[in-house]
């Protein structure tokens, strides 16, 4: 019987408390970016929760999902591939927790007014004014997602599903999330006149 309990114990704090954890996360993350001024949820007053317009700034990022949700996912899987190497000895439930916090932090810095002009300036996203707090609470439900997935799969399965993802927004898109990064860093004129054919 005790060693029931103990059971019990051990899955309640290695499994049930890191959930907590990330269900905590994600509500400061919600009020931190309403503290910051973005907005609950698309100012257009759809209640659509998926948009499958990745171009229209009075749209995009403003619900819950759009296609740029598949790049968190992509996040959620390099988390666990950077968890599994820094966080060897940690619970995997607590990987995830430290991947959710991480993807909160990217989140709000994201949704800074620094961030947002050099998504203006450096890609093709010229009227983008920020995410919408719903928006930004599913893309770190799809960064957890992703993570699962990676867990699920394994290392060299989650790579192929990551190129896979990568290829697959490239020609529904003409974005991805290493092309986002290539962009943000060091635009390419080339790509953002591409990209603003789409």
């Amino acid at each position: 019987m005790d060693d029931q309990i103990e059971s019990r114990e051990q899955e309640y704090q290695l499994k049930v408390v890191p959930l907590i954890v990330c269900g905590v996360i994600a509500g400061v993350m919600a009020l931190v970016l309403r503290l910051d001024g973005r907005i609950w949820w698309c100012k257009s007053g759809d209640l659509w929760l998926y948009i499958n317009d990745a171009w229209n700034s009075s749209h995009t990022s403003q619900h819950l999902l759009d296609p740029y949700t598949f790049t968190h996912i992509l996040h959620g899987i390099l988390a666990f591939w950077i968890a599994g190497l820094l966080f060897k000895r940690i619970a995997p439930y607590w990987q995830l927790a430290i991947a959710a916090a991480a993807e909160a932090g990217w989140e709000i810095l994201e949704n800074s007014d620094f961030i947002i002009e050099k998504y203006r300036e450096n890609t093709a996203a010229l009227d983008y004014f920020g995410d919408s707090v719903a928006n930004s609470v599913g893309d770190l439900g799809a960064c957890m997602f992703g993570f699962w997935v990676a867990a699920k799969l394994g290392m060299w399965r989650s790579l192929v599903f990551f190129f896979a993802v990568e290829l697959v927004l490239l020609v529904w898109i003409r974005d991805s999330f290493l092309l986002n990064i290539v962009m943000l860093v060091n635009p390419i004129d080339w790509i953002k006149t591409w990209q603003a054919g789409a």
